[in-house]
């Protein structure tokens, strides 16, 4: 017996068993192991990742209260109207003062969507100004009114109104959001937001057909939902970290951020079910698995080699080759299976295919530059047009006739150069002289508020530059910076410079006007195209467009404000190209004559 079972224990059959066994046993533990483990990753994942985006739509949400919040600071830095509520005024006056903020606070408040009321408090005579969005109706107007009458009507500390944050409050059931500033003595200025109307909707979060979204308090009060959380036993106090798992019967993953702005927090809960539901049962293909995994995993890994590895290695190493640069097909070979001999065809005809494509693509892109180029140059502002006839209309009423034949024959000379502009580059001369004419325009319009001076040097006047770019910002500082009430200044002046490369040529245009705001600056610095109201852009997004196709990186403009008031524009120009502009221009120019 004894020695019958030693020679079993060496028998193959017997290692095989033993093997089978020795791997089976692990696996299948592994295998229920691995399920359980699963699940705790998935969950695990799945708060993490909609953690994020919690914060995420958090950080939205805490940047519209931060806009409103800062709305109110910049009103009582700057609004005059404000400080003259806290001094004695005549009766007729501080209502009259009342009505000017009333109005100023209906119309700021359709600039901030999430607000639902915005209101000025005085203790002198416990008026309440208000400003209401249409989204509250008037009871609940009421409601919040008188809450916040009660909270300032006792002269509270800043640290009673909330300090730094927004306040969380609850009137009549539903929760408010609070904002409530000090701005003298005597007068606050606040806003309040519903939390309802504060809630986003939660796109990038799946919910599931049973999981919602709520504000809780930092305590972890439901504001909304109330029954919900109270049937389910959930428990919002995130006592254990950003996330938890609560809930009775059925389990909800709760994820959370707490707001920066005020004692709240925006919570999403995602049914347990609804985590799990991509996850399968495993126990009942264990032993399957584990004996089907032993016995095909070499003649899987030496059919996998013969049939997809190598070709795939091939068509691989096709590809890493054309990355280098070299269009190189696959080689045909016997072995290949058909469905990758489809491959390797259809990839050899694709790359002929590429090589054909790419003459064709580059022909239209210079031919789709070519037409945008020329659009961009032939635009004419209509209402420059309109206001020269009525111009020569007024003249002609008086009969001056000496400025109606200067006005026509400056028309003349203008269009005259617009009409020629479908030509790329002009002579800096030209391009003055052109100046001075549409100058000389706007000082027929506008007689004695208007004047300028140009500064270029006459060895500048042979560069090639493009038609039409000094004009743009002309008349951007005539547009928007020229006023009636005083008189406007308009310098143009051109330079050569050495840059840290090659020279280019420096022109700058400059006015006595306003300048550019904070916000036009900023945006102008990032390039932005400043669209208008009806999807029309700016005309420096058209000059800067044009710099763009002509010069690719080259050139360049800079926008500033000068230090004693007005605009401030340079153009910059590589020399190299003007030069060889300019050389084209003469030819052509001798050629035509």
């Amino acid at each position: 017996m004894n020695r019958g079972g030693g020679r079993l224990r060496h028998t193959i059959r017997f290692k095989l068993i033993i093997g089978v066994v020795a791997i089976l046993v692990p696996l299948i533990g592994l295998l229920n192991f691995n399920q359980y483990y699963a699940a705790q990753v998935v969950r695990k994942q799945v708060a993490v990742s909609n953690q994020s985006y919690t914060t995420l739509y958090m950080n939205q949400i805490d940047g519209q209260l931060w806009e409103i919040d800062s709305f109110l600071i910049r009103m009582i830095v700057s609004d005059s109207n404000l400080a003259m509520m806290d001094k004695q005024l005549e009766e007729e006056e501080y209502e009259r003062l009342k009505v000017q903020l009333s109005r100023q606070l209906t119309n700021e408040i359709t600039r901030y969507a999430p607000v639902d009321g915005f209101l000025i408090y005085s203790a002198l005579d416990s008026g309440l100004i208000e400003a209401f969005s249409s989204r509250p109706p008037y009871p609940e107007r009421q409601a919040v009114g008188e809450e916040i009458v009660h909270m300032l009507s006792g002269s509270p500390a800043q640290s009673q109104l909330g300090g730094r944050h927004w306040q969380v409050r609850e009137i009549n059931g539903s929760y408010y959001m609070l904002r409530l500033l000090r701005a003298e003595a005597n007068i606050y200025v606040g806003a309040w937001v519903k939390a309802d109307s504060l809630l986003v909707p939660l796109k990038l979060i799946d919910l599931g057909e049973s999981g919602f979204s709520l504000f809780a308090t930092k305590a972890g009060e439901p504001m909304m939902h109330s029954a919900a959380v109270r049937d389910n036993g959930i428990d919002l106090s995130f006592a254990s970290g950003g996330y938890s798992l609560s809930g009775s019967p059925e389990r909800y993953l709760t994820v959370g951020e707490l707001s920066r702005q005020g004692d709240f927090r925006l919570v999403a809960l995602i049914p347990e079910q609804r985590i799990l539901k991509s996850l399968f049962d495993l126990r009942q293909w264990n032993t399957v698995v584990s004996a089907g995994s032993i016995l095909l995993l070499p003649l899987s890994l030496i059919l996998l080699r013969r049939t997809i590895m190598l070709p795939i290695r091939r068509l691989l190493s096709a590809m890493k080759r054309i990355g280098e640069g070299h269009m190189q097909g696959i080689p045909e070979t016997s072995s290949t299976t058909e469905e990758f001999r489809v491959v390797n065809d259809n990839f050899n005809r694709m790359l002929n295919q590429i090589g054909e494509l790419k003459i064709h693509v580059y022909e239209e892109q210079l031919s789709k530059q070519k037409v945008e180029l020329r659009q961009l140059q032939t635009s004419i502002n209509p209402h420059f047009y309109l206001n020269s006839l009525n111009i020569l209309h007024s003249l002609a009423i008086v009969r001056d006739y000496e400025l109606i034949q200067e006005m026509s024959r400056c028309l003349v000379d203008y269009f005259r150069y617009i009409f020629r502009s479908h030509i790329s580059f002009v002579s800096l001369g030209d391009e003055l002289m052109h100046m001075r004419n549409y100058i000389r325009i706007q000082e027929l319009r506008f007689p004695d508020l208007l004047s300028s001076d140009i500064e270029v040097p006459p060895y500048l006047f042979g560069l090639g530059v493009p038609p039409l770019v000094i004009q743009t910002f002309v008349e951007n500082a005539i547009k928007h910076a020229f006023s009636v009430e005083k008189p406007f200044a308009l310098t143009i002046r051109g330079k050569l410079e050495s840059g840290e490369g090659e020279p280019y040529v420096q022109l700058v245009i400059e006015d006595t006007g306003i300048g550019f705001s904070v916000e036009v600056l900023a945006a102008l610095s990032e390039g932005a195209s400043l669209e208008r109201e009806d999807g029309s852009r700016h005309g420096i997004w058209n000059a800067r467009r044009r710099l763009e196709l002509l010069y690719g990186g080259a050139a360049s403009l800079r926008f500033s404000n000068r230090e004693v008031g007005g605009a401030r524009v340079e153009i910059l120009l590589p020399m190299r190209k003007c030069l060889e502009e300019g050389e084209d221009n003469d030819a052509e120019i001798a050629h035509r004559r």
